[in-house]
């Protein structure tokens, strides 16, 4: 098998060779001034070609569709792992664009009042009574918040 396996390199390099050569004589004749871009080119063609092959004897692709697979799988675990981390980010985004929730607003989230202290892109710190709240961006995303300190609408929405 390995034996087997090496004839087929070995003639394989030997007629990648012969092409490059071949194929280098023709593109001078052919292309005079030119010949440097499209032997290149031409070359790395050839040379896709016998990696191809040669991947294909020594059976490298079996390696790389485990490989893939394994991949694939531990890309989507870690997509899935950062679900809740990218909604608070895209909250966070949200909430410092919006005019009306500022630090220093008076707000209400799930029956808790205080005033915004600071807004990151993952979390909000509000001072409650005696006490900072830190609520998740994607808290103000998905539930009622009451803002007392906003100033009239008129301002927001002028035309």
């Amino acid at each position: 098998m390995i034996v087997e396996q090496l004839l087929a390199t070995a003639v394989a390099s030997a007629f990648f060779l012969a092409v490059a050569f071949v194929l280098r004589f023709f593109l001078k004749r052919s292309f005079r001034e030119e010949h440097g871009k499209v032997l290149y080119l031409a070359l790395l063609l050839l040379l896709a070609v016998y990696v191809g092959y040669v991947a294909y004897v020594w059976r490298f692709f079996e390696f790389v569709v485990g490989f893939l697979a394994t991949a694939g799988a531990l890309g989507l675990l870690i997509a899935l792992s950062l679900v809740p981390w990218l909604t608070d980010l895209f909250s966070g985004i949200s909430i410092v664009l919006d005019p009306r929730v500022n630090i220093g607003s008076e707000v209400e989230v799930d029956g808790k009042r205080g005033k915004i202290v600071d807004i990151t892109l993952t979390r909000t710190i509000v001072s409650g009574d005696e006490c900072l709240i830190l609520v998740p961006n994607r808290k103000f995303r998905d539930s009622v918040v009451i803002v007392y300190s906003t100033k009239p609408m008129e301002r927001y929405f002028k035309s």
